[in-house]
């Protein structure tokens, strides 16, 4: 054999040290994009659970899913942020409430409060019972003759939005008072 000759052992062991390199390479390639892949399916794509119960008012769960899927998701999105406002005055009122039990010569700091949120409480109350009203006629409606369901939806969704948007901004001073509180907000 010549010097110019060419080995077999020794091409077949760099043949399997550049396969196991690009193996690897791979590998990470693979990795970093099954991580990347799920980490924007994690923040973009993945969507919170359809809520269908609320606190403060009784609707059936279908007619949540109805406002949400049929009516106006906006409409779904002011159900749900009023809702969620009542709860956290209920949690407010209690909190008063206990201070007032804990400190009984300073109950008159805490009845002024009380007063004005039961006040603010009762109208968003009042709002969402009759909101939640209508939709429900809509609904049955709806489910009754899908021509005249579709008709009242057209007609009356932008009007029950804009009454929960209304009722919500109108108390936004003192939500963003109670949600600047951490023992209320939580």
């Amino acid at each position: 054999m010549t010097a110019s000759s060419h080995n077999p052992i020794t091409s077949l062991n760099n043949t399997r040290g550049g396969a196991a390199g690009i193996l690897i390479v791979l590998i990470l390639v693979l990795a970093a994009a099954g991580g990347g892949g799920f980490l924007a399916y994690t923040k973009y794509y993945k969507k919170e659970p359809l809520r269908t119960s609320l606190g403060a008012v009784k609707m059936k769960p279908e007619i949540i899913r109805f406002v949400h899927d049929t009516v106006s998701p906006a409409l779904y999105q002011n159900l749900i942020t009023i809702d969620d406002i009542i709860v956290m005055m209920n949690k407010e009122r209690d909190r008063l409430k206990r201070i007032a039990k804990q400190f009984p010569d300073q109950v008159s700091i805490t009845d002024s409060r009380t007063r004005s949120l039961v006040e603010s409480h009762d109208r968003l109350a009042a709002t969402l019972t009759d909101t939640a009203a209508s939709i429900e006629k809509i609904y049955v409606t709806w489910l009754v003759d899908r021509t005249n369901g579709r008709a009242q939806i057209n007609t009356q969704r932008g009007t029950l939005t804009r009454r929960l948007a209304d009722a919500i901004r109108e108390e936004s001073n003192l939500v963003s008072r109670l949600r600047a509180n951490p023992d209320v907000a939580t």
